[in-house]
């Protein structure tokens, strides 16, 4: 079994371990706790003499139950002293010492003992600060045997903004309700969340210009024009005319479309009656809209409140969930969830697993967010973990969140449709990885490599002209992208513009033997944006950092025949055998053109803050503190431009005359922008 795939050990139950005598208790002195456990031996290191597995469990077993009588967090090493399980306990020794038992719990919790060679503790006041740094540790060191949840991007929501007299419907990641705003969603489907924001602007003409004050317009913008917006800059429009939108938008939001219509519906009248007739018919146009917008509606109704539902499945040792979004008391989505590793086992059904539950949904709703009002699952987790998880879950609208586990009735129907997500999501996805599975051994039979390409590195520089030199690594595991581990680096030994030597820059800073192998783990496949010539820059810088090189191939179009992408190997004068169109090249292509974004983007970063720096030079009241302030609240010169008086008063504050003076030089220069950034490696790209 490959290890990687293999899922994480169930969490023994507690057992009693024997007190801990005079002799075994350590001196833990009066400010010991929370912090790290004595000095218990530092994890082996790689080449010692491997103990019989009968002594190396009798060593760990007594240090666990030497451990103090106290909630915290243990993590387990493997022989290389890397962190491969963290988990936490109400009772360190009891909980730890289970682990070394002669017989382990499950074939899994044996397959991770076996590996064990060392463990350390911290210690916390309470066992809720124990699963908080559990989870932060999770999620720090990502340990092999963890539950992990792959897909735990922030999605999408729609935040209409009430604090603002005029209030805009915009999309926001992360949100805070603590400035009144209104919030709705997260949104799993980024088409999902654009087509309900067209809607909603069909529906209601919402302002969208992000104005601060909107009175100081001097003339109506296009969207006015087009009838899209009710045209707050306009001084015969009051806050009171505008609150009757904003009104509009929370009670469909909220999926009182009764009330909505009624409410249009005498509005209009009332309009007619007054011989506003144009009025009159812009109000029986949008309760048209709306009519239409609600027959495609099919949606079962829960109330006034948000709720999510939650259902995991297993198969083939790969786990997968659903997260059934319903917000406002209607369906709007499901997100999916992948997880590394599984504490499930085969065939259950449910419960689920009370240490795989706690980690999951702090995971989930640690970060920050917005909880729903109601969370419901198959089964409730055991009393003392669920009055755990009601302290750590953050509390709505001043109410701790219900954690609900229904057997009948609409609410449990919920759980039967977030299982039949659950078990898509996961079908669609080991469908996935098969298919990546089968490109991997494409290009690993014609690029002769000693093992699958599962992690593969792709490195890339882009400047303009030698100017604002930069390099970027981009680093795909299993098909997906790792934007977690991305790295980019300003070229600071390279002269502008060499991009061989640039290339030799980064590689010796990213394979720099004092790099952590946790962190940056050695790659299946380092690919270069380039040809023969990069391969050769690459094989020198490891070189000179004296170690033995990993697989390494360039991709390089055929520009000389304007031919599609080529495989370069090293020591090979012909490219490798993968035909145009084929999954492998495409496989290389997506990570290359993904290299490029990244590289590209950095650059034009570092090019608009000095482009800043160079354009405002010289204007009264700017200096190189006041310049960067403005170059971190306003990374393009466009948003700058874009920016109002006030936005910018507020970062710089500045004269009349030096505020027109910076607005002109950026108009002058907005006008010419000049040559447009280009990537790296060009030359050579002609002819590899």
């Amino acid at each position: 079994m490959d290890p990687r795939a293999a899922p994480p050990p169930a969490a023994p139950a507690e057992e009693p371990g024997p007190s801990l005598g005079p002799s075994l208790a350590p001196d833990l002195g009066s400010d010991f706790s929370p912090g790290l456990a004595p000095d218990l031996g530092s994890p082996p290191r790689e080449g010692e003499p491997a103990l019989p597995d009968g002594e190396r469990l009798s060593l760990l077993r007594e240090k666990a139950r030497a451990l103090p009588l106290s909630p915290g967090v243990y993590l387990m090493r493997d022989r290389a002293g890397a962190i491969i399980y963290v988990g936490k306990a109400k009772l360190l020794p009891r909980r730890v010492s289970s682990y070394f038992r002669e017989s382990p719990a499950t074939p899994r919790v044996g397959l991770m003992v076996s590996l064990i060679r060392d463990f350390e503790c911290l210690l916390t006041a309470t066992e809720k600060e124990a699963l908080i740094l559990e989870s932060g540790l999770i999620k720090k060191h990502r340990p092999r045997f963890n539950v992990i949840l792959r897909d735990d991007k922030s999605y999408p929501s729609l935040r209409l903004s009430l604090s603002e007299e005029y209030p805009r419907l915009e999309v926001v990641r992360r949100p805070v309700k603590e400035d009144g705003s209104l919030i709705y969603g997260p949104f799993p489907s980024a088409t999902a969340l654009r087509e309900t924001l067209k809607t909603v602007n069909r529906l209601f003409p919402l302002r969208r210009c992000p104005r601060p004050d909107v009175k100081k317009t001097v003339r109506p913008c296009l969207n006015y024009q087009l009838g899209l917006c009710l045209g707050p800059c306009r001084p015969e429009v009051t806050p009171q005319d505008y609150r009757q939108i904003t009104d509009g938008v929370r009670l469909f939001f909220r999926g009182q479309t009764a009330e909505l219509v009624r409410s249009l519906n005498q509005e209009m009248k009332e309009r007619a009656d007054r011989y506003e007739f144009e009025a009159a018919a812009l109000l029986r146009d949008r309760l048209h809209d709306l009519e239409k917008t609600l027959e495609r509606q099919v949606v079962q109704n829960f109330g006034d409140e948000d709720l999510d539902a939650w259902a995991l499945c297993q198969n083939g040792g790969f786990t997968g969930g659903a997260v059934l979004l319903i917000r406002g008391g209607a369906v709007t989505g499901c997100r999916p969830l992948f997880m590394d590793g599984s504490n499930l086992s085969e065939g259950q059904e449910s419960p689920l697993a009370s240490q795989l539950l706690l980690s999951l949904l702090h995971q989930y709703y640690g970060g920050g967010g917005v909880s729903p009002h109601e969370i419901i699952l198959p089964a409730l987790p055991p009393p003392e973990d669920l009055c755990l998880l009601r302290e750590i879950l953050p509390p709505r609208d001043g109410k701790a969140v219900k954690i609900l586990s229904p057997k009948r009735g609409d609410k449990q129907k919920l759980l039967v449709m977030a299982r039949e997500n659950a078990e898509a999501i996961l079908t669609e996805r080991l469908e996935r990885l098969a298919q990546t599975q089968g490109v991997m051994a494409e290009i690993k039979n014609r690029l002769r490599l000693p093992t699958l390409p599962r992690r593969v590195e792709c490195l890339d520089l882009a400047h303009l002209r030698g100017e604002a030199a930069v390099g970027g690594i981009v680093v795909m595991v299993e098909g997906d992208f790792q934007k977690g581990q991305f790295r980019r680096f300003k070229i600071k030994e390279a002269a502008g513009g060499d991009d061989y030597e640039g290339t030799r820059e980064v590689i010796r800073r990213r394979f720099s033997p004092d790099k952590d192998p946790a962190k940056w783990p050695r790659p299946d496949l380092l690919l270069l944006d380039g040809g023969r010539g990069q391969i050769a820059s690459a094989l020198k810088a490891f070189k000179d950092l004296g170690l033995e090189p990993p697989p390494i191939a360039g991709i390089a179009k055929d520009r000389a025949n304007r031919g599609p992408d080529r495989i370069f190997l090293p020591g090979r004068a012909n490219p490798a055998d993968l035909k145009p169109g084929s999954a492998g090249l495409f496989f290389l292509a997506k990570i290359r053109d993904e290299a490029h974004r990244y590289c590209r983007s950095y650059h034009h970063q570092l090019r608009s803050k000095d482009m800043l720096l160079s354009v405002l030079s010289g204007v009264k009241g700017l200096g190189p503190q006041r310049l960067k302030a403005l170059s971190l609240a306003f990374p393009t010169l466009e948003d700058l431009s874009r920016a109002g008086d006030e936005a910018i008063l507020k970062i710089a504050p500045l004269s009349p005359e030096s505020l027109a003076e910076a607005r002109a030089k950026l108009q002058a220069h907005l006008s010419d922008p000049g040559p447009q950034a280009e990537g790296a490696g060009r030359a050579d790209l002609k002819s590899p």
